[in-house]
């Protein structure tokens, strides 16, 4: 859920969250009238119109404001609406992974609950490369992403590792070792994690590089996974179950 103070973030994330709360407001205005808009959000028309059209950005707060009321009114909904099938428990997330506008207001999430800097975004190929991309975009930060194949480099490759408790992988995660150094802050994000391997997958290959895991998030993350991550600060949309 958003807070109603920015004050943490970085000034390029609080610009994009003011930009961001423009494009809920044009996205609600679609399928509603001005005087409708303005009761649902508590806002004059004539102050929406403005920012609707690009006139004026809106208050850090009232944009934490518009953000707020656009994921509990909207979003969450959406998500559930585009990634389950009718009828069915199977989650399928290309949808919501394709469309730019989402994975911007995904992105305004996570800086809500990852307010401190963060240098690399990293992630697993292939599905949660947009979102590691629109993170860091988002915060000013890189993306990375470790792969199942091992492709040539000068530099060498961090290989995961699982601890014990976790079935092997039938095949590690590469890292080309020039992506990630010590001691940078390292934000680890996936669109769903459920019993948590390919992520114990990247932080292990964190810890080889001596970087700071600064937490993790997830669009979908399931609650037993959850459990595993006592030692982390985590984030995420919603919970499923496993």
């Amino acid at each position: 859920m958003f807070c109603t103070c920015l004050c943490n973030m970085n000034g390029v994330a609080r610009v994009n969250q003011k930009l961001l709360a423009i494009e809920c407001l044009r996205t609600l205005k679609q399928s509603r009238t001005f005087r409708e808009l303005s009761k649902e959000v508590g806002l004059p028309a004539g102050v929406i119109n403005r920012y609707i059209n690009g006139n004026v950005l809106p208050k850090s707060t009232r944009a934490a404001d518009v953000l707020k009321q656009f994921e509990k009114k909207y979003f969450r909904e959406q998500l559930l609406k585009e990634s389950y099938a009718k009828k069915s428990k199977y989650l399928v997330t290309s949808t919501i992974l394709s469309k730019p506008f989402y994975m911007r207001f995904i992105a305004s999430h996570v800086a809500h609950y990852f307010p401190e800097k963060v240098d690399k975004v990293l992630t697993a190929a292939v599905d949660g490369i947009p979102l590691a991309f629109a993170i860091a975009d988002f915060l000013g930060a890189e993306a990375i992403y470790a792969k199942q194949t091992q492709e040539f480099t000068f530099s060498g490759h961090y290989v995961s590792k699982l601890p014990h408790t976790e079935r092997p992988l039938e095949t590690p995660f590469y890292l080309p070792s020039n992506l990630l150094k010590k001691n940078e802050k390292v934000l680890i994000c996936d669109d769903v994690i459920r019993g948590g391997r390919t992520l114990f997958a990247l932080l292990s290959i964190c810890k080889q590089a001596k970087a700071e895991v600064v937490g993790i998030y997830s669009i979908f993350m399931g609650k037993n996974a959850l459990k595993k991550l006592d030692d982390y600060k985590t984030g995420y949309m919603m919970t499923i179950e496993d």
